[in-house]
């Protein structure tokens, strides 16, 4: 008798490769219903980009039974973020918090970066043998989203635990969270809030050119923000700035890995660097999709859409249309989203996995892997768990 693959085995193999799915999807059309989830799936390149561009397909809020609804014990945090806010407040928090992440500004903190990236990898102490997430990819977004948002050094591992559990909580990691889960996240976001409170109660020890520190030099402005707004972006950001880099970046060193000619390249100088992290990005898009409510009805690929209709927009099999489709395609895709909700960290993260390349392109001269990396069980955010790298280091 035999017996076909396990569940796990069949996410495992999806999450290493997702390519035959999304081939899948295409067949069926580039935008198709699903029973299971009642909920509309976008597959084409062309109507993601439409449907996130469109002011008629709005971000989903919290269930109206929820502690995180407009009722509920922490009533107005999740609505408070820039990454859910929608409206004149998004509007509002994309003007405050846009300034930091202007080219300029990211071009400004570069050298902070390039030593975050220097220090990570003497750290490693030329030693033959990584595990690559642990101690590349999971730590270079701690240090730079923790200096963006004005994050104290020591209170950095404490953060990243608080924000994990609230991301839990939040249906935010791996969409609908259990009871015990949300009552932990409602305690952490208290304890954020505390710790909040205690940096910004010493300015003078702020960052000049932080999130906090322009939160503080706003207050008592037409564009100061509330504390709610203050602590729901410092946990946004974070969660946004951390989990996508994370994955481009163990992305960009398993391809290290597996193709060796890129590493000769780099160390060269021949690759464009700025162009192999967009190759990244369109091929591997770190987070699969996003989820939008119609707010009026409207067709789309001669379906009606009613209000209140759930669409998920699959940026990962959007990705994969462009890519097959034989069209040239120089930039990430909508790896990044589109329109009024781009991801406002897109050229931040761009700058993260070029510095990464750079560096090992500079301390490397060799790479491999160990043994077989292992994906994080959450199709959402597709990424690896570990990626073990056997290493040869310049003298």
């Amino acid at each position: 008798m035999t017996t076909g693959p396990t569940r796990a085995a069949v996410t495992e193999a999806l999450l290493r490769c997702p390519a035959p799915l999304y081939a899948r999807m295409h067949r069926q059309g580039p935008l198709v219903w699903s029973r299971p989830d009642r909920t509309w799936v976008v597959t084409g390149y062309d109507l993601a980009r439409l449907v996130l561009r469109d002011p008629r397909f709005r971000l989903p809020g919290p269930p109206p039974e929820s502690e995180w609804s407009e009722n509920g014990s922490h009533a107005g945090f999740f609505q408070s973020m820039l990454l859910a806010s929608e409206g004149e407040r998004h509007a509002r928090l994309r003007r405050f918090l846009g300034r930091l992440f202007t080219p300029r500004a990211v071009r400004a903190r570069t050298v902070r970066i390039e030593a975050a990236m220097a220090a990570l990898l003497d750290d490693a102490g030329r030693c033959p043998t990584m595990d690559g997430v642990a101690q590349i990819s999971a730590r270079l977004p701690v240090s730079v989203i923790g200096d963006l948002v004005g994050i104290p050094e020591g209170d950095r591992d404490e953060v990243s635990e608080l924000c994990r559990v609230i991301s839990r909580g939040g249906g935010v990691a791996s969409g609908r969270p259990s009871g015990d889960d949300v009552g932990n996240a409602l305690a952490r976001v208290d304890d954020l809030g505390r710790l909040v409170q205690r940096w910004r109660a010493t300015p003078d020890r702020l960052m000049p050119d932080s999130v906090l520190a322009l939160a503080v030099d706003a207050r008592d402005t037409s564009e100061a923000l509330s504390d709610t707004e203050i602590l729901a972006n410092v946990f946004s950001l974070y969660i946004a700035g951390h989990d996508t880099s994370r994955n481009m970046l163990s992305g960009l060193l398993l391809r290290l890995a597996t193709h060796p000619e890129l590493l000769a390249g780099l160390s060269a100088g021949e690759v464009d660097t700025a162009a192999e992290v967009d190759r990244l990005l369109l091929g591997e898009s770190p987070l699969t999709f996003t989820v939008r409510v119609a707010q009026e009805e409207c067709t789309l690929e001669g379906e009606r859409i009613r209000p209140g209709d759930m669409i998920r927009v699959m940026l990962g099999a959007a990705n994969h249309e462009l890519l097959t489709s034989g069209a040239q395609a120089d930039h990430a895709g909508v790896s990044f989203g589109e329109g009024r909700h781009v991801c406002l960290g897109a050229h931040l993260a761009r700058t993260e996995g070029r510095v990464l390349l750079e560096a090992v392109g500079r301390r490397w001269s060799g790479l491999r892997l160990a043994a077989e990396p292992a994906w994080t069980p959450h199709f959402l955010h597709r990424g690896l768990d570990s990626l073990p790298l056997e290493i040869a280091w310049r003298q």
